[in-house]
């Protein structure tokens, strides 16, 4: 992995996170949805609710989890404006691991959560409407980096170019969430994702054997 592991009280904060996460699909699990409250949550994952609001504004949110979204710092806008590589997809890739370090890894977690949804499908839609909107805000970049290069043509033609890219890069983050997932050792999702896009770079090159 390239950036820094995280500090003592980053890897707390996490901690934390993870157990509250745990708490509400492992109630939900035994329980059933309706015996989901932010109390039972905070008791079983031994925190107080004021901190339990610190991460979490609901306890949908507690089952759902943590949504990818992309940075608001130098890293996006080092993207749109051509970066790291000028390179789309390797540039995407790369956009995306700066993103999925801030996610919780935990497979039982993944696997619970699957669970819950399968059995709530109102829970399900909210999650598919959150990978709809990150679609879109991946979409919304490479457009902005599109035009940012003076990409000459029709405005809707870029767009199609641009959703294309998106929906290529959300299916390499999907490929990768699978091999983590499946994974029996104790690989990184980000290592996953890195793997991911370079099998995707020698699938578009051609230089597949």
């Amino acid at each position: 992995m390239s950036d820094a592991e995280p500090g003592l009280r980053e890897r707390k904060r996490r901690a934390t996170r993870l157990a509250i996460q745990q708490a509400a699909l492992r109630i939900a699990i035994d329980d059933g949805l309706a015996a989901v409250t932010v109390d039972e949550i905070s008791r079983r994952a031994d925190v107080s609710p004021r901190t339990f609001f610190n991460y979490f504004p609901n306890k949908e949110r507690a089952i759902l989890g943590d949504d990818p979204t992309l940075p608001e710092d130098s890293v996006l806008a080092d993207f749109v404006a051509g970066g790291p590589s000028g390179d789309l997809l390797a540039d995407l890739g790369a956009l995306l691991v700066h993103s999925t370090r801030e996610l919780i890894e935990e497979r039982g977690l993944i696997e619970e959560r699957q669970q819950v949804l399968r059995a709530a499908p109102e829970l399900f839609s909210r999650r598919m409407e959150s990978m709809k909107e990150f679609q879109g805000q991946i979409e919304r970049a490479v457009v902005a980096r599109l035009e940012g290069a003076g990409t000459a043509g029709d405005p809707v033609a870029l767009r199609r170019r641009a959703r294309l890219a998106s929906l290529v890069a959300l299916a390499a983050l999907r490929h990768a969430w699978w091999e983590w997932s499946d994974a029996g050792s104790e690989t990184h999702l980000v290592d996953e994702l890195e793997r991911s896009f370079a099998d995707l770079d020698t699938l578009v090159s051609r230089s597949l054997v």
